[in-house]
């Protein structure tokens, strides 16, 4: 039930030049906050037509929505959420657990979950640690104790401890960026096949040595699924990938830029590098720019993502497209199914595209790209 505001006489005070029209946090003549019974004493309805009108209002008919919606305007009428939370044993607040985002693609997948559960009436509660906290099962009670109706995680490799609190409190839950969990649902896509989509791309263009800079596979599952990709199909199309050509680094646009510059200083014959994510790949451009390496006369640059930015990149960067704001989108709209006591399937692994652009390109025979050019043979 809403909860309604006493209302309180208050004595008129003298004042030579009285507002024309009462704040709009307050009802004309009352102390203290609009009330429901305010917006509907205003509109000429009952307080249950206005509470249906706000949360159901389909139920009624438009031009009653249109005269209540006019007054609660007019009023500055506010829900109490925290009372109708109670009555309905629901939030209407999905939480999301996903780890800082740094030079990532996590703010488009943020933004894909946030405008879906909007779209529903949801709202979104997010937590987002450094990646070392990331998995801590203390984050994940602390969005419980707020009273959040379901969760998105991200990720498959979660610890014990937080899919315990998950079963022990019956909560609905989605797995984003991740293939496959015995635990739960997951909403993502193939990292091999986006893989071979770029290594293949490669090899077809003559490339044989490869190089790759890429995130910390140690305490990354998104960047181990990635590299564990390029390997097998460096593997499958019989191409080289010397260790002395491979960096794991920090995602962002200056580690791209110190890990190019460290394959470059250690003079490995490589004609091509494959890069984590655009954000490295950026960074990798910058360098063999600065180092007068032409990009692709003499390197290629690929990488995965094609953000926003990719198109515009100099020369713009090839990339696979991965499917950021749809895992978004349907990691929300399975969590409202499973609010509105569904079982939806498991959507299959979306699809990946490769978007060829201006950083790759055939090798001429007999190069050696480490080798420095002058300002006047770039480009």
């Amino acid at each position: 039930m809403q909860a309604i505001a006493a209302l309180v006489p208050k004595p008129p005070l003298p004042m030579p030049r009285p507002p024309s029209r009462p704040p709009a946090s307050a009802a004309p003549g009352r102390a203290g906050p609009t009330s429901l019974a305010d917006v509907a004493a205003l509109a000429g309805v009952s307080p249950g037509t206005v509470s249906r009108v706000l949360s159901r209002p389909e139920m009624i008919s438009e031009a009653t929505r249109t005269r209540v919606l006019a007054a609660a305007d007019r009023l500055g009428y506010v829900a109490n959420g925290a009372a109708r939370a109670l009555a309905m044993r629901r939030t209407h607040t999905v939480g999301a657990l996903v780890p800082r985002f740094g030079g990532s693609s996590f703010p488009t997948l943020v933004q894909a979950l946030e405008t879906a559960l909007a779209a529903e009436g949801y709202n979104l509660l997010l937590s987002a640690p450094d990646a070392a906290r990331a998995h801590d099962p203390a984050l994940l009670r602390s969005l419980l104790e707020r009273g959040v109706d379901a969760v998105a995680l991200l990720g498959a490799e979660q610890p014990a401890p937080v899919f315990a609190l998950l079963a022990a409190h019956r909560m609905p839950f989605v797995l984003m960026w991740a293939q496959h969990s015995e635990q739960g649902p997951c909403i993502g896509f193939d990292e091999r096949e986006a893989a071979a989509l770029v290594v293949d791309h490669l090899a077809d263009l003559g490339h044989r040595q490869l190089g790759f800079i890429g995130g910390r596979t140690a305490d990354n599952e998104r960047a181990r699924r990635r590299f564990g990709g390029v390997l097998a199909a460096v593997a499958r199309r019989g191409l080289a990938l010397p260790p002395e050509a491979l960096v794991e680094t920090e995602y962002g646009f200056r580690q791209g830029f110190e890990a190019m510059q460290a394959v470059l200083a250690r003079r490995t014959p490589v004609t091509a590098v494959v890069c984590g994510n655009d954000y490295l790949a950026a960074g990798a451009l910058a360098a063999l720019d600065q180092a007068g390496i032409a990009v692709p006369g003499r390197m290629s640059v690929a990488s995965f993502n094609d953000n926003e930015f990719a198109p515009y990149l100099h020369p713009p960067l090839t990339t696979v497209r991965v499917p950021i704001p749809a895992m978004g989108e349907l990691a929300a709209r399975h969590l409202i199914a499973q609010l509105a006591g569904q079982r939806p399937a498991t959507p299959p692994l979306l699809p990946v595209e490769l978007k060829v652009r201006g950083s790759t390109a055939a090798m001429p025979a007999a190069t050696n790209p480490s080798t420095r050019k002058t300002r006047g043979e770039r480009r």
